[in-house]
C-alpha cells in the first residue's frame, strides 16, 4: 500500500478531509495515493502538515511509487528547483 494511503488511513482521515486539512485536490491527493502523479515538494510539505508526520515519511512516497511501474522515480523536477524543506 502506498505510504500516503496508509497514513491518512491510519489516522482515520477520508480523502475529502485530507484534502481540507492540506490545502489540496482530492484528485490530486487520490492521484499521488495511486502513484498516476508524483507530489512537488510544496505538495509533500502541505501533506506532511495536515498529516502531522515529518516529510522525509512521505519522500519514500518519491523514491519507489512511480518506479514500481517502470517509470522515473524521485522528486520532480520542479520539486528540486524548490528549496529543501527545513526539519524542525
Amino acid at each position: 500500500m502506498n505510504i500516503l494511503k496508509r497514513l491518512r488511513t491510519e489516522k482515520g482521515l477520508s480523502l475529502r478531509k485530507l484534502a481540507a486539512a492540506a490545502d489540496l485536490d482530492q484528485s490530486t491527493i487520490s492521484l499521488v495515493e495511486n502513484d498516476r502523479k508524483k507530489a512537488m515538494l510544496k505538495t509533500l510539505q502541505k501533506l506532511a502538515a495536515a498529516l502531522e508526520v515529518p516529510v522525509e515519511d512521505l519522500l519514500e512516497l518519491q523514491e519507489t511509487g512511480a518506479s514500481v511501474r517502470g517509470r522515473a522515480g524521485g522528486l520532480s523536477t520542479q520539486a528540486k528547483k524548490e528549496e529543501p524543506a527545513k526539519v524542525a
